[in-house]
């Protein structure tokens, strides 16, 4: 095809609106080619700031209710670009939960349902796009996640952690590609003698990563097929498993919070070294008084953090001005409050995305306040981030 009648599409690709865009794809094979390429995702994606917003799901599973309860909380971009809580638009007669995401596509599951009669579904919210999956050939899984970077390539990996025939402690790690449709088996069965936690992996540097509650983790290294061992925090003396706070990546750092004691407001969060030589203590946080606030209008009952059954949703990670920060996202049942970890004080949702509470302060904390229901946890949370415009 011609050269520049090719630049030509690529500028009037450039200025369509999205949903405009998602239909002219499905002309020909020559213009999906096009749009389906990294660096024109890339170059639309950052001309049309509009479509980019990050934050994160809240998820919790309702009694009677065929779909889990959702609400999507945005920390960076435009709110208008925010997927709508709901996974309706996925048509499952035993409804649909989330259970992974990455880079701004949700894998999706039946809900209600035995394992046999359980379906998977990749699904873009933005856009309501959809498509079902094969399921893995198995009897169990223990967990099943989503390894997507758009800025390398438009397809997509689902890694799935199985059963295997051997022994009731060896586990099997198959991967689905959206490049060739299929479920396959990658590598020979390995032995837990841990208990792991494969339903919350955690996508960092090309691998997805594991934490166990004994000696040590798990990452798998998706491009290469590799699993690695990765050595835990030592567990303080007098305790006999470990008690997770969180764990998650954030603005590229892998991020591991750990709680014990009597003092609950007093933790370390934890960061792995970019070479995977263990982990250190990245900040150490005490809400065990009243903390300060540049807020006026957050109640004083936020501000005694010791006082109330508090749990860590998630880090945000940000870049302002010259300078980076990380914010932890606190759930108190009932409300969201922020804290931030460079200078130790509390903030609010509006200051964290003000364009998605409005200009009015007094709208903005009525808008956090809003009822959050009894109790979420970090395993409650999805994070979700469409930078990368479309699939």
């Amino acid at each position: 095809m011609n050269i520049e009648y090719n630049d030509v599409m690529i500028e009037i690709f450039n200025r369509l609106p999205l949903k405009s865009l998602m239909r002219v794809r499905c002309v020909c094979k020559w213009w999906n080619q096009i749009i389906s390429d990294p660096l024109f995702i890339s170059n639309y994606s950052s001309c049309n700031p509009q479509y980019q917003v990050s934050g994160f799901y809240l998820q919790k599973y309702l009694f009677l209710r065929m779909y889990s309860g959702l609400r999507f909380i945005p920390c960076t971009g435009q709110v208008d670009a925010a997927p709508k809580p709901s996974l309706s638009f996925i048509d499952d007669e035993n409804g649909v939960c989330i259970k992974h995401s990455c880079n701004g596509l949700l894998l999706c599951s039946s809900f209600r349902c035995h394992e046999e009669d359980r379906k998977y579904y990749i699904c873009k919210p933005t856009t309501k796009q959809y498509m079902p999956l094969p399921g893995p050939q198995c009897k169990t899984v223990f967990g099943i996640s989503i390894a997507f970077n758009p800025q390398n390539s438009p397809h997509y990996q689902v890694i799935c952690i199985c059963d295997s025939k051997l022994s009731a402690n060896h586990r099997q790690i198959m991967i689905y590609s959206s490049n060739t449709g299929c479920w396959r088996v990658s590598g020979n069965p390995f032995v837990v003698l841990d208990d792991f936690l494969f339903n919350r992996g955690v996508c960092w540097k090309g691998a997805l990563h594991w934490v166990g509650r004994g000696e040590s983790s798990l990452r798998f290294d998706v491009e290469r097929e590799l699993l690695h061992t990765m050595m835990m925090p030592p567990i303080p003396e007098g305790w006999a498993e470990r008690r997770f706070e969180y764990f998650g990546e954030s603005g590229g750092h892998l991020y591991l919070i750990e709680n014990y004691g009597p003092q609950r407001a007093v933790f370390d969060v934890m960061e792995m070294n970019g070479d995977y030589s263990g982990w250190f203590v990245k900040y150490h946080v005490n809400l065990d008084g009243p903390l300060p606030t540049p807020f006026p209008l957050i109640p004083r009952h936020h501000q005694e953090l010791h006082h109330r059954v508090f749990s860590v949703l998630h880090i945000v990670h940000r870049r302002v001005g010259e300078r980076e920060e990380s914010i932890l996202v606190l759930h108190i049942p009932g409300d969201l409050t922020l804290y931030n970890l460079r200078d130790n004080t509390l903030m609010s949702l509006s200051d964290l995305c003000p364009m998605s509470m409005g200009e009015n302060p007094k709208l903005s904390y009525a808008w956090e306040s809003r009822n959050l229901g009894l109790c979420y946890t970090w395993e409650s949370i999805h994070p979700f981030s469409n930078t990368q415009c479309y699939l």
